[in-house]
């Protein structure tokens, strides 16, 4: 029985729809790539790949079609080990034969078929070179040779594969034995074309016996059993408001707060100076309310792709900076730091950035004064409130200046990320941060420093684990993974993901001990979250077939706390399982951005869509108040930061 026959036929001639960009984008985007996908994705994005086509393309020659790796090898440092993938969607519950056709088009590093694949880091695969033939497992970074064999090609031969695929595999190169070895097979995994080298694949077959066919179509009915009956168990989402946002769309460069009983929602657009997305400027700010209103405007709105979509934070918040009861608009523009009323728009305050032209601690930077990369409060001086401003440039240097401008310290030392931490480690009534891999009092002291020194940390948390466990930090740290550590910089538990992009905390499955983390990968590796104990170590792995997971908790009815995934086709809401227990409705919403904020305060969080042109507010049908008080990342907002949802009595 052929349960997977792809020629290709149905692809048009061309590259497999990728990022032409190869931007980061989808690290909170969900962002469907014009183009035909056939029954594949791909889960491979990589910044080295600028000015570089895709990975995947379909061919013809003599009215056969194929598909090549059209990447070659291209990668360095870190990613050495990423290999280009793409991934079949069907699932496959009992053992089964691959049968394929392959075609060396270089001899430098392996080719092949990928097999018990959770996700692009951990998987079987069988892959060629002009040396050997191998069967290898890999986990993470660990690639462990289950069997080999010497083998020589030449470019201008095609080679069959068949992989006999259970507990114990086989492999025939050219109807020959020439592998075997015992796995851990796996019901549910999927197949995937692995290839580092340039190559070409052709008629892929995946066929089973009566009795595996038999099994794989009982079990995986009963996987569909065990999720419809688990979906049951939770209202569905309604939709609950549409908002027109006319030309003040965006993407997610939002701001969302609560004032005099009323939620409102800042939007901001930009236009990109000098390179990419690195020193893009406020073009457009857009107060509305929940209702719909649009309460005033700063700036031109144009919702134009290259005015919205953006794959940095822009720097602006909202808090009561002065202490005088009312909510402020804190955000840069033009080499100023400008303080105005959130619901007036009446300027209070306006502050002229740093010189860093000339400075030896700043490189790269084409300005005389600092283009404010981001925006956040702080309390430095002890005020009893957060009155001062953190301002940075991208990677390089922190300062923190008072509502005057005058600056109370600057920081210098290592990759400072994204977004610092905020909070008060030490109880003596001023804040403290962690900017990247270091520790820093309120005056701008290096405490500790942790022995990293690559690429940079994009989410912080610092929160208690289990109630006999001393708070944390957990980190999502690029290619440092994601990384807990102790409140005296001693690493207590590393996690390898690839590139680790987001984190969230929440008590994900009540049957655990403790809070659970989940963690999402994105460079080399998109689309992985992974979820760990509170003891950080590893519970479950999927891979989406889509970018733009946020993975933030959502206290969905009362009782359960979910993970919003992205409210794509194949997003929703995660549980503790990693199972997608609640579905968007196929109602026309936007889904390019979403967020998580409890808008009426009702203990109940609001799930809000939106696109350049209108948002949805969409909210459990049917739930219940909490019966816990829980404690919420505050109103402080970033793409850059991590999600939690705690309550003490789950801790």
């Amino acid at each position: 029985m052929i349960i997977i026959n792809e020629d290709f036929n149905d692809f048009n001639t061309g590259e497999f729809p990728y990022d032409l960009g190869h931007t980061a984008l989808g690290e909170y985007h969900h962002i469907v790539y014009p183009g035909y996908y056939g029954n594949f994705y791909d889960p491979v994005p990589l910044h080295q790949w600028r000015s570089l086509d895709g990975s995947w393309l379909i061919t013809e020659e003599d009215g056969i079609k194929y598909l090549e790796q059209n990447r070659g090898d291209n990668t360095k440092g870190a990613f050495t080990n990423v290999y280009p993938t793409l991934t079949h969607k069907m699932r496959l519950f009992s053992s089964y034969v691959i049968d394929c056709d392959i075609r060396l088009f270089d001899l430098s590093n392996y080719c092949g078929i990928g097999f018990n694949y959770v996700t692009s880091r951990n998987n079987i695969f069988v892959g060629i070179n002009g040396k050997e033939i191998a069967l290898i497992k890999r986990y993470e970074e660990r690639f462990d040779i289950i069997d080999r064999c010497d083998f020589s090609t030449d470019v201008y031969e095609t080679h069959h594969l068949r992989i006999i695929v259970n507990n114990c595999v086989k492999v025939y190169l050219n109807d020959k034995l020439v592998l075997s070895g015992n796995i851990e097979f796996e019901f549910g995994r999927k197949i995937a074309f692995i290839a580092k080298s340039l190559c070409r694949y052709s008629n892929l077959v995946v066929s089973m016996n009566d009795n595996e066919y038999s099994e794989h179509i009982n079990k995986s009915k009963q996987e569909e059993e065990r999720i419809n009956n688990k979906r049951i168990n939770y209202s569905h989402l309604e939709c609950i408001k549409k908002i027109h946002l006319g030309k003040n769309g965006t993407g997610r460069q939002v701001r969302i707060a609560k004032y005099e009983s009323k939620t409102y929602l800042l939007f901001a657009q930009h236009q990109k100076r000098y390179i990419r997305d690195s020193f893009a400027h406020i073009s457009c700010l857009s107060l509305f309310d929940t209702d719909g209103n649009l309460i005033w405007n700063i700036g031109e709105a144009n919702n134009s792709v290259s005015n919205t979509l953006i794959s940095c934070d822009l720097p602006f918040q909202i808090a009561d900076i002065n202490n005088d009861g009312r909510l402020e608009v804190i955000y840069a523009v033009n080499f100023e730091v400008i303080i105005i009323d959130l619901l007036t728009k009446k300027e209070l305050n306006r502050i002229k950035t740093p010189i860093i032209s000339g400075d030896p601690n700043v490189k790269d930077e084409p300005f005389y004064r600092l283009n404010v990369d981001m925006i956040r409060v702080a309390d430095f001086e002890g005020l009893g409130y957060k009155g001062d401003i953190i301002i940075k440039d991208r990677y390089q240097n922190v300062w923190a200046i008072d509502i005057n401008g005058n600056i109370l310290f600057r920081y210098h030392h290592k990759n400072t990320g994204h977004f610092p931490y905020v909070f008060d480690y030490d109880n003596d009534g001023k804040d403290e941060l962690l900017i990247g891999y270091d520790l820093v009092d309120s005056n701008g002291n290096i405490l500790w420093s942790l022995p990293m020194n690559s690429d940079h940390t994009d989410e912080i948390i610092y929160c208690k684990l289990k109630h006999d466990m001393e708070e944390k930090f957990i980190l999502a740290s690029g290619n440092e993974g994601m990384n807990i550590i102790n409140k005296d910089g001693a690493i207590y538990k590393h996690n390898e993901i690839g590139h680790a992009q987001r984190i969230s905390i929440g008590k994900y499955d009540l049957n655990k001990d403790g809070l659970q983390i989940m963690a999402t990968a994105f460079w080399g590796s998109d689309g992985i979250i992974s979820l760990y104990d509170c003891n950080g170590d590893i519970i479950n792995s999927i891979e989406m077939e889509s970018n733009g997971s946020i993975i933030s908790p959502v206290m969905y009815d009362g009782v359960n706390t979910l993970a919003l995934t992205h409210a794509g086709l194949d997003g929703g809401l995660l549980d503790g399982n990693l199972d997608m227990v609640v579905k968007f409705p196929d109602d026309g919403h936007p889904d390019i951005s979403c967020e998580v904020y409890d808008i009426d305060s009702d203990g109940i969080d609001e799930i809000l869509c939106w696109n350049l042109e209108e948002l949805w507010i969409y909210k459990a049908k049917k739930y219940k108040k909490p019966l816990k008080k829980y404690k919420k990342y505050p109103d402080i907002f970033s793409n850059y930061r991590g999600e939690y949802l705690i309550s003490n009595e789950d801790i």
